[in-house]
């Protein structure tokens, strides 16, 4: 799948029409054969590239956990290189590749497309790249997958609501999981098991991503309410996905070591 250059023409937000709808627009929706309602979808993420040498980091006022310090809507336009993302002639940051937003048709009417919720969506997840796996409910025949928001880098937080914007390249191979059932998204690394939480504020977002958390360590590991709980108060990290502005989400990680996996 490839996403655009969807800064290009953005100028804050009071840009135009067009420009607008380049800023939203969602690589998809692909129709996954066979897919029905109540499956889960298993979607490994296998590789990612940057097809164009350049990027955008863009701050507007009152957006993001740092948007009072912003006087004016700014966009800088950034070298993408191998040494790494060139933010001005002194500093030089790694590249992180990540899909900001990946998600089905959700069981309800249509919704934008940064909105985040049990289908997935914007969920701000910097582990969301090459290696990763995500598991998404399907609620609709096909699953409907877009993808979009995409960075080749970004911080947990989003601090000025942007990273570094570009266009975006990502294989996938999609299949059916048979035995792994989800009803919220989980995210898989080399490393971590990850659920995410998305709320009107970032305990209500935290609170749920340790539910679902709890949730998926109960029937894998043959224990109760209270001894997920006691796991996670042990064993689970839990980081920022988008900030500053609601709804915002929140990520949960364990060992993969505490599932077996």
């Amino acid at each position: 799948m490839e996403t655009n250059d969807r800064f290009a023409t953005y100028e804050g937000p009071h840009s135009s029409s067009e420009a607008m709808a380049i800023l939203t627009t969602m690589a998809g929706p692909v129709y996954i054969e066979g897919a029905k309602p109540g499956d889960t979808l298993k979607i490994e993420v296998l590789d990612v590239a940057l097809p164009l040498d350049y990027g955008w980091i863009g701050a507007t006022p009152g957006r993001g956990p740092l948007g009072e310090r912003i006087p004016a809507f700014r966009k800088a336009r950034v070298r993408i290189t191998p040494e790494g993302v060139v933010f001005n002639n002194r500093v030089i940051m790694p590249i992180r590749p990540m899909i900001g937003r990946i998600g089905v048709a959700p069981r309800e009417e249509s919704r934008r497309s940064n909105d985040k919720g049990v289908f997935g969506g914007g969920m701000g997840n910097t582990q969301i790249t090459k290696g990763s796996t995500v598991y998404l409910p399907v609620f609709h025949a096909g699953g409907l997958l877009t993808i979009g928001d995409c960075h080749a880098a970004m911080g947990d937080g989003e601090a000025t609501a942007s990273a570094v914007e570009c266009a975006f390249d990502a294989t996938f191979r999609v299949t059916l999981e048979e035995h792994f059932k989800v009803s919220r998204p989980v995210v898989t690394t080399a490393t971590e098991v990850m659920t995410t939480g998305e709320g009107e504020t970032m305990e209500a977002a935290t609170k749920r991503a340790r539910q679902g958390m709890a949730d998926l360590l109960v029937d894998p590991l043959g224990i109760d309410d209270t001894e997920a709980a006691m796991l996670i108060a042990c064993a689970a990290d839990v980081h920022t996905g988008l900030a500053g502005n609601p709804p915002y989400t929140m990520r949960v990680a364990v060992p993969k070591t505490v599932l077996g996996w």
